[in-house]
């Protein structure tokens, strides 16, 4: 997921140019000023979206590393991240993969095996 969430930052910032327009033509806005507010948000999305990826990155370092908490606060972390996609409203087809992959991957992660592995039962 956290790869996805960085692929996606750098995605907007490929596609700054039609966000400007974007931006001036739905909200009727001079181009400086469009310009400027695609570049708040593009920097904004961005800085949301290395936190999640390196919390991600973390909690995923921790269940590799077979802490017991980790499974739960990943679990917890992933919770929270959902409800901030669907509170946005934003759910686009790359928060649509992300809410597929993670629901998935918590599903796999409270399974017996994953259980055991985590335990050092196998």
């Amino acid at each position: 997921m956290a790869f996805l969430l960085l692929l996606q930052a750098g995605l907007m910032w490929s596609g700054r140019s039609e966000l400007v327009q974007q931006l001036g033509e739905q909200q009727q806005l001079v181009p400086a000023d469009a310009t400027a507010r695609a570049q708040q948000m593009i920097v904004a999305n961005t800085g949301i979206a290395v936190v999640l990826a390196a919390a991600y990155f973390g909690f995923g370092a921790a269940v590799l590393k077979r802490h017991s908490w980790a499974r739960v606060a990943l679990t917890a972390f992933a919770l929270v991240h959902l409800v901030l996609v669907l509170g946005s409203g934003a759910v686009f087809s790359v928060h649509t993969i992300l809410l597929v992959l993670g629901g998935t991957a918590a599903v796999l992660m409270w399974r017996q095996p994953s259980t055991e592995w985590l335990t050092g039962e196998r």
